[in-house]
C-alpha cells in the first residue's frame, strides 16, 4: 500500500522545465512535477507519496508530491486526445504525433538495458540527429531524468519522444514503432532505446525492467529498423550476474527471435553472440572516458561513475561507434 504524509514546503531547491524540487519542514526533500500537480511554492502544504524513502528503495530519497492542500481546483494548459498515466489519477492528456509512415526503413536503434547508457552513448557519439526514445518500463515522466537534461542543454540529443504510458518528451507516442517513426520524421535517424530512470531488477532469470527489448527488437526489426543491443557489461560490479557480460545480455538476446547486431570492442569474444543467433559486430570503440571527463556531465551506473569501469567503457564506446556509422 501507499504511504502519504503532509508537509509545509520550506525551500524550492531547483526548478526547471517540468521539474520542481524543494526541501519540506521536516528536512525531508521531495520533487514535484508541476504539469500533473501544478506549481507549488514556499509555505504550501503538500501531499507526498513517502513510499519509495519508507522502503529505502534506489528509487527512493525524495517523495513525491501528490497535491497541493490549498488548491480545490486547477487546470494545466493542454492540448490532445489521448490520456497517459491512465486510470490513475494523475492522468493527463496529450497530442500524440501521428505518422503517415508505413515502415522504419533508414532508422538505427541502439536498444540500451540501463539509463545511464542513454548519457554514455550520446556523449561518445556527439551527433547532431540523434533521438532518444523512452519507453515505460521505469520512471514515467522524463522530466525526472537529470541525465537528458544535461544532455539536451548541451546538445548531444536533438529531440526525445516518450512511448507507452511514459510522458514529457518533446514528442509523445502510443508505441514503439509509432515513436521511432516519429523521431524519424523529426530528423532523428539514430535512435537510442532505453527506459528512463529506476530499471527494476528482482535477481531472478526475467524479473528485470530491460526484458522488454526482446519484444522492441523484434517489432522493430520487422518494419526495417537496423536494430542492435548494447552489451552490458562490467569489471567491477560486484555482483556475480552482472560481472563480465551480465546475464541481462544474454537473456534478452535468447528471447529476441530475429537476428540483430552486437557491437563489441575489436578482438573481444564474438563465440557467445554467434552461439545466441546473432550477429557480432567488431568496431573500433569509442574513448568513452575522456570524452564524458571533457562533457562536464558525470554519468553514474549503480552509484558509480562510468568512467570507472573500463569493461563497461569499452562495450558502451562500441555501441556509440556503431549507432555513429553511416546509414
Amino acid at each position: 500500500m501507499p504511504s502519504f504524509q503532509s508537509h509545509r514546503v520550506a525551500q524550492i531547491l531547483e526548478e526547471r522545465d517540468g521539474l520542481q524540487r524543494m526541501k519540506l519542514e521536516d528536512e525531508s526533500k521531495a520533487y514535484a512535477l508541476p504539469a500533473v500537480v501544478g506549481a507549488v511554492e514556499v509555505g504550501d502544504v503538500v501531499v507526498v507519496n513517502t513510499t519509495a524513502v519508507d522502503l529505502g528503495l534506489g528509487t527512493g530519497g525524495w517523495h513525491v508530491v501528490h497535491s497541493v492542500d490549498r488548491r480545490t481546483e486547477w487546470t494545466t494548459p493542454g492540448v490532445g486526445h489521448l490520456l497517459k498515466a491512465r486510470y490513475l489519477s494523475e492522468q493527463l492528456q496529450v497530442d500524440p504525433h501521428v505518422s503517415e509512415r508505413v515502415d522504419l526503413v533508414g532508422a538505427r536503434v541502439l536498444l540500451c538495458v540501463l539509463h545511464s547508457h542513454l548519457g554514455a552513448v550520446s556523449i561518445a557519439l556527439k551527433s547532431s540527429d540523434l533521438g532518444y526514445l523512452m519507453t515505460d518500463q521505469a520512471a514515467l515522466p522524463l522530466k525526472l531524468s537529470d541525465l537528458v537534461a544535461q544532455l539536451q542543454a548541451k546538445n548531444f540529443l536533438k529531440c526525445t519522444a516518450t512511448a507507452g504510458q511514459a510522458f514529457g518528451g518533446d514528442i509523445e507516442a502510443v508505441s514503439i514503432a509509432s515513436g521511432t517513426a516519429a523521431l524519424l520524421d523529426n530528423g532523428c535517424p539514430r535512435i537510442v532505446l532505453a527506459a528512463g530512470p529506476g530499471h527494476a531488477g528482482t535477481s531472478s532469470n526475467f524479473g528485470f525492467s530491460a526484458m522488454e527489448l526482446a519484444g522492441h527488437a523484434a517489432v522493430l526489426t520487422a518494419l526495417g529498423v537496423q536494430v542492435g543491443l548494447c552489451v552490458r557489461a562490467s569489471g567491477t560490479d560486484e555482483r556475480q550476474r552482472h560481472q563480465g557480460i551480465s546475464h541481462h545480455v544474454r537473456t534478452i538476446l535468447g528471447a529476441i527471435p530475429v537476428p540483430i547486431d552486437v557491437p563489441l570492442p575489436m578482438d573481444d569474444d564474438q563465440s557467445w553472440v554467434v552461439d545466441s543467433g546473432h550477429r557480432p559486430c567488431p568496431i573500433e570503440s569509442r574513448d568513452l572516458s575522456t570524452v564524458i571527463a571533457e562533457s562536464g556531465i558525470e554519468v553514474r551506473t549503480m552509484g558509480r561513475p562510468i568512467a570507472e569501469d573500463p569493461v563497461a567503457c569499452a562495450h558502451l564506446g562500441a555501441a556509440a561507434a556503431w549507432l555513429g556509422k553511416p546509414i
